[in-house]
């Protein structure tokens, strides 16, 4: 790698231990990458939950304390696997909280902002255009690269604070602007688009549209066209969900959305390809899409989950809304995730009142990717959720199966006891 006077300096020694460190690894990792050079990071967004990192986690931020580490960076962290206001809600494993509060610690004295969220790019850690970035969440770099026009490629629990603490990173994926042009293109009819979205629909809709586009461009950087004119941050924040986990890459390029895809041709890199591999995305296909995220037909749930990505303020609005003077049924469990920026603003309005009143839990720092799971919710229990996010990474042998639907049919889910779908059936 070509490395910088500066560069070398760090490597040497010259700026602590910590940054030694981190240089030595990210030279390894650069080489690996065959990055040619490096380039200053701007912003950093680490791992902070204890089910994900473990005991070798917690080791690996101590150690970096003991080396004298600090991200002087813009900085946030994932949700950590505790909601600490609401302990006796949840069944922690032995060793649970001590283990995470280690993490919170160590964090703590790295100088990373708790914001213990996956939705930071909207309220606390904001890149600008061209901001070069080591995040590790794979929603939160896809909204950056896709729709802000941030850099940067989903990092590992590693590299993230590596590169914070040396302020630079291998030039390599997302970080070369000359990676950043489509291999795929994807045709949403003007059909779907006139039916898709709305209240109680949003959500569920986008994030399993950005299944379709996921799926069929995995590895590779799509072009989407025939996108409304108009998103919202909460639809967009649902379709680059596909990022993580549809696809391997981290970036969407959405013609008349994205900055660096202004026209179909810019998409391209100046000129769409004659033989581009394509999809026309239709109605028929978000419907088989949502027949694909439903894991059983059994009626009866034990659980609601909604809010994976995080749920925004106007997010939280409408739930409440959806749920009005309802109750939740006896047996049934109604989670509802957000980050502590937002439970507050919540809170003030009258919101976190309201929802719990209903029987419902606004949690916040937390989600249920962070909680331990596998010890939490038994293979016999049935969860209905509007995420296509959650129901993926959660789903599997030995684990809950899965009713996926709208917001509207979750929280009526929630009210009832009985999942009945409404949505493109």
């Amino acid at each position: 790698m070509n490395l910088t006077d500066a560069d070398k300096r760090k490597l040497d020694g010259g700026e602590g231990p910590a940054v030694q460190h981190a240089m030595e690894h990210l030279l390894k990792m650069g080489e690996a990458f065959d990055a040619e050079e490096m380039v200053d990071l701007h912003t950093v967004h680490v791992f902070s939950d204890y089910r994900t990192v473990g005991d070798g986690g917690v080791n690996f931020y101590e150690n970096l304390v003991d080396l004298g580490g600090h991200i002087s960076l813009p900085s946030s962290c994932e949700p950590m696997s505790m909601d600490r206001n609401h302990n006796d809600q949840f069944d922690w494993p032995e060793g649970y909280e001590e283990g995470q509060q280690k993490i919170v610690d160590a964090l703590a004295t790295l100088g990373v902002q708790p914001t213990f969220s996956c939705t930071h790019y909207l309220n606390a850690n904001v890149p600008k255009f061209q901001s070069n970035m080591a995040w590790v969440e794979g929603n939160a770099t896809g909204f950056a690269n896709t729709v802000i026009g941030a850099r940067g490629n989903r990092e590992d629990a590693v590299t993230s604070p590596l590169a914070g603490i040396a302020r630079r990173i291998p030039k390599y994926g997302m970080l070369d602007p000359k990676n950043r042009t489509g291999d795929c293109l994807v045709e949403i009819d003007p059909n779907l688009i006139e039916r898709i979205g709305g209240d109680g629909r949003r959500t569920a809709d986008y994030e399993a549209l950005g299944a379709v586009i996921g799926d069929f461009a995995y590895d590779r950087i799509p072009v989407v066209t025939g996108l409304p004119d108009y998103m919202q941050n909460e639809e967009l924040k649902a379709l680059v969900t596909a990022c993580s986990p549809a696809m391997t890459t981290t970036l969407m390029l959405l013609v008349g959305i994205s900055p660096e895809a202004r026209t179909l041709e810019e998409a391209f890199g100046g000129k769409v390809p004659k033989d581009v591999d394509t999809i026309q995305v239709t109605e028929d296909d978000l419907r088989e899409m949502y027949g694909q995220l439903e894991q059983t037909t059994k009626e009866d749930v034990d659980i609601v989950i909604s809010g994976c990505p995080f749920k925004t303020l106007q997010e939280v609005q409408e739930l409440t809304e959806q749920l009005g003077e309802q109750k939740v049924a006896d047996g049934v469990k109604f989670y509802i995730f957000t980050d502590r920026i937002t439970f507050n603003m919540a809170k003030d309005m009258g919101l976190v009142e309201r929802i719990e009143a209903a029987g419902a839990l606004l949690t916040t720092d937390t989600c249920s990717w962070c909680m331990p799971v596998e010890t939490m919710f038994g293979p016999d229990k049935v969860i209905a959720s509007d995420s296509m996010k959650m129901r993926r990474l959660l789903a599997g042998d030995g684990k809950p199966t899965w009713r996926y639907g709208t917001l509207t049919d979750v929280v009526d889910a929630a009210v009832t006891g009985k999942f009945k779908p409404s949505r493109w059936n």
